[in-house]
């Protein structure tokens, strides 16, 4: 809605403040419809603060030194604090319950619902402001989304590692004694040998993946090892 009120202010001089305060009435009836009770309760705080704090801070300078730091720096920010005010189960109101609702309802992550429902209004930026401003404006954007994502997981990325092998036994003692890493043991055979081995599945933090990958090439040195990227993990040891 931020994106909006800027527009609306390019196009009829309408205070940025006045325009999310009023557009947040409407938009919080559809949060209490579609997101519950308790949801928009959270959001009507953050919605009604977010313009009170736009409206305290209009008379500040303006930095125009470096518009690449600006957009920079502006998104980071603006991104935590967004991401923040998602994962305390509620939002800054506008355009954000609109993105809350996409999540919900389509399962989508809430980085990609901000580029979706905010990029709709990006493409005002190419229109009624100039080239630089929307390039800009598409920086911004992309690391707002990512932001969101970022304090929604609290960046607790890992590595899994699926690992068949001849010796599934030797190999997972190795990594829960020298690694201090849990480890699940699935019995399976291969379809084309038709031979028994061992499936071992594994988390790990990403710094102790080269260690992980040496301790099972000794053991084993043919054992097929799999590994993936994991964006978040909750449980024991996390």
């Amino acid at each position: 809605m931020n994106g909006i009120s800027i527009l609306f202010f390019r196009l009829f001089n309408i205070s940025p403040d006045l325009t999310l305060f009023v557009s947040n009435f409407p938009l919080l009836l559809v949060s209490f419809l579609f997101l519950g009770k308790k949801y928009t309760l959270n959001t009507i705080v953050c919605a009604f603060l977010l313009p009170f704090f736009l409206w305290l801070i209009a008379d500040m300078p303006i930095y125009k030194d470096n518009a690449m730091l600006a957009a920079l720096f502006g998104a980071v920010i603006t991104g935590a604090g967004i991401g923040l005010v998602f994962k305390g189960g509620s939002s800054t109101g506008g355009t954000a319950i609109i993105q809350q609702i996409v999540h919900n309802y389509f399962h989508m992550p809430l980085g990609t619902a901000v580029w979706l429902i905010d990029g709709l209004v990006l493409l005002s930026s190419f229109i009624f402001f100039d080239l630089s401003t929307g390039m800009y404006s598409v920086i911004s954007l992309v690391i707002i989304g990512k932001m969101v994502d970022l304090i929604q997981t609290g960046g607790q990325s890992a590595k899994t590692l699926f690992i068949i092998a001849n010796e599934p036994k030797e190999i997972a003692r190795q990594l829960i004694v020298h690694h201090n890493l849990g480890v699940t043991r699935v019995d399976s055979y291969g379809a084309y040998s038709n031979n028994a081995n061992g499936l071992l599945i594994s988390t790990c933090p990403p710094r102790k993946i080269k260690a992980v990958k040496r301790t099972i090439k000794q053991r084993d040195e043919t054992a097929f090892c799999l590994v993936f990227d994991t964006k978040d993990v909750m449980g024991n040891g996390w």
